[in-house]
């Protein structure tokens, strides 16, 4: 969400990497961070093809999985951040629609034209009218498997997402004009869902205790507002708490639970916030790949899917493996290509910016 700052303290934040000209912070570490997270879980389900394809007993990269819990503490963080409520409800809505729908709605809209002229294609993926219009309103449903999830089944993630921003509408419609707001009901949805059981899907699904992580990406917000400069001076401490919770996530990949993806995401995202990026043709690099992690984190099993529709059987392991690695590279390439043909210009369409350059995908918010 592209939000004025002048309520921020951004005299410290700017110092921090540079500011755009509207005086808005570049957070340039968390955009790298949304691209590493995005590329993380391009590997969990690199590593879940390995596990069935060679009969291992876990995925070898299963911790690529924690690349969604870093986003929903990401998205929790930015829009807390950027969101400006004098702007109004109806322009945070519009941005967040602009922001979101194109790109998963053309995904979702091809996905569904593959199935019903080569329904062969999608395995047990159904497509008729409800299955349809749910996945492309955000609704909930239970497929025949079992799962809760849309025809663009990474879709469910932003389930979540677009219910986070509609709560955080709410806070504003209310007339609230602090992210404290948001957090309260955030939290009041989760507590609902404990103390109202109720034998529905969408309100099960949307009661889910992983809402609490774009809380606590809001409760990271409000510190770094307050303690900016105390964040670069922590950074040496930040990176070293991020390589023990790594390791301890390595060493112990069976753990399940809220709070062992919750807690560690937030050291994560805060020891990214400490590191000051310098603007170089490098980092450049990096920075456009994270504008390109929304097309990533949503492209890339149908590029993984593609090679496993056309390979050749019987595949040594070492081929496997190199020929892996080859496709998540070509899922990065394509993934910039939808971002460079696909998002910003219908950014730019919606937004009626024209050929006026967009910010970058992170002051956008995810």
């Amino acid at each position: 969400m592209q939000g004025r700052l002048s309520d921020l303290p951004t005299n410290a934040a700017a110092r921090h990497e540079g500011s755009t000209r509207s005086g808005r912070p570049k957070l340039y570490s968390l955009q790298i961070l949304r691209f590493v997270a995005a590329f993380a879980v391009v590997l969990f389900h690199l590593g879940a093809g390995y596990q069935a394809d060679l009969v291992m007993e876990r995925n070898i990269f299963g911790i690529g999985a924690w690349g969604v819990d870093i986003f929903f503490v990401i998205s929790g963080f930015i829009i807390a951040f950027t969101t400006d409520p004098g702007r109004g409800l109806l322009y945070f809505a519009w941005r967040r629609v602009v922001r979101i729908v194109p790109l998963y709605w053309s995904l979702t809209l091809g996905l569904a034209a593959i199935g019903l002229i080569m329904p062969e294609l999608l395995d047990s993926t159904v497509i008729d009218a409800e299955s349809l219009l749910k996945s492309l309103f955000f609704i909930p449903y239970e497929r025949g498997d079992g799962s809760v999830r849309p025809i663009l089944f990474l879709g469910w993630t932003l389930n979540y997402e677009m219910f986070f921003y509609a709560l955080y509408g709410l806070g504003m419609a209310l007339g609230f004009r602090t992210c404290l707001m948001p957090l309260a009901l955030v939290v009041a949805v989760v507590a609902a869902g404990y103390l109202l059981p109720i034998e529905s899907v969408v309100w099960n699904f949307y009661t889910n205790p992983i809402l609490l992580e774009f809380a606590c990406g809001i409760v990271l917000c409000v510190v770094y507002r307050r303690y900016t400069d105390a964040f670069a001076r922590a950074s040496p401490f930040l990176v070293a708490l991020l390589i023990l919770v790594l390791a301890v996530k390595l060493a112990f990949p069976g753990v399940q639970s809220l709070w062992a993806g919750a807690i560690p995401a937030v050291i994560v995202v805060a020891a990214a916030l400490s590191i000051r990026v310098a603007k170089t043709p490098f980092s450049s690099f990096l920075i456009l790949l994270g504008d390109a992690s929304y097309s990533l984190y949503l492209s890339h099993p149908y590029v993984l899917q593609l090679w496993v529709k056309v390979s050749p059987e019987n595949l040594s392991m070492p081929v496997q493996v190199i020929m892996g690695f080859i496709v998540c590279l070509a899922a990065v390439v394509v993934s910039v290509a939808l971002y460079r043909l696909l998002e910003l210009p219908s950014q730019r369409i919606l937004l009626g910016r024209g050929r006026q350059r967009l910010a970058p995908t992170l002051i956008a918010g995810r």
